[in-house]
């Protein structure tokens, strides 16, 4: 199978690098190189075209991979499969690994089951582009992609996200680094539920970094994904357009969580949504 090109990638979010597709074994998930029981990854997969399977069809291959592996504990209870199409491009199809443990993560990378996973996305690439990035969550304080939130009781059959790329110089300090790891949205939906109150509309996150440089505007970047969990896109829209006054200063919330990645060198970011459905315990979804 040759390696992807460049011209073949028509996703721009986020936009890899061409030398990303040069590896030995193109379809091989990431190493972190780490270990432990309480590291969270996400396996981030983008295919161009998506496939159009749903988790109900029993042809999709990989809901024929997956629902073996979920009945094994290990897997049910550090591992989480997502799947869906982004709103503004809904012809793309994210995949995503989220992991609770590098441990189980290297338990199944040297599985048969992985390399039915590779086979799968080899055949996969000859129709579309498949592209392939590790997110590590392991300094994120909130848990809006595992650690058990799905079973949040505000929240309904559909989840709501905003997956935010923020793009930073590639040379970026390790001060920086330390200081973009603790900026966060304000968040009181964790605390408060499906309120009124404009502020819960953000119901939780994570953020973490992509293991590879991308381009932004034409130059080599490193990419910080925030996945921000909205109750709806209205809330979004209230939350994003909240404005208060307090002792005759406004507060704008939103504001006060880009201007700390302002000062920390952001070149700038886009974002997109999509809606990941929830299933029951024991679904192939691995919940």
């Amino acid at each position: 199978m040759p390696p992807i090109t460049r011209a073949q990638a028509k996703h721009k979010f986020p936009d890899f690098l061409p030398e990303a597709s040069r590896d030995a074994s193109p379809f091989a998930l990431k190493q972190p190189h780490r270990t432990g029981q309480n590291t969270k990854l996400v396996d981030w997969i983008i295919l161009n075209p998506g496939t159009g399977a749903t988790y109900q069809d029993p042809s999709d291959p990989i809901t024929q991979l997956f629902q073996p592996i979920f009945e094994q504990w290990d897997y049910r209870f550090y591992l989480t499969l997502r799947r869906s199409c982004p709103v503004e491009r809904p012809q793309t199809e994210w995949l995503m690994l989220a992991w609770g443990s590098a441990d189980i993560r290297n338990k199944f990378i040297n599985s048969a089951e992985y390399q039915s996973l590779t086979e799968i996305l080899a055949t996969w690439a000859s129709e579309r582009s498949v592209q392939i990035s590790l997110i590590d969550l392991s300094q994120t304080l909130g848990a809006a992609f595992g650690d058990g939130v799905f079973q949040t009781q505000y929240i309904g059959p559909m989840e709501y996200y905003e997956l935010m790329a923020v793009y930073f110089p590639e040379d970026l300090t390790d001060s920086h680094i330390k200081k973009l790891n603790r900026t966060n949205p304000f968040n009181l939906g964790n605390v408060i539920g499906s309120d009124i109150y404009p502020l819960a509309g953000l119901t939780d996150w994570q953020h973490g970094w992509l293991d590879r440089p991308v381009l932004y505007q034409g130059q080599r970047t490193r990419c910080l994904i925030y996945f921000l969990r909205w109750e709806n896109s209205d809330r979004e829209h209230e939350y994003k357009n909240f404005r208060v006054t307090f002792n005759g200063k406004i507060i704008d919330h939103w504001e006060e969580f880009m201007t700390p990645l302002r000062q920390n060198r952001m070149l700038g970011y886009e974002s997109q949504h999509a809606s990941f459905i929830r299933q029951p315990l024991g679904s192939v979804l691995g919940d």
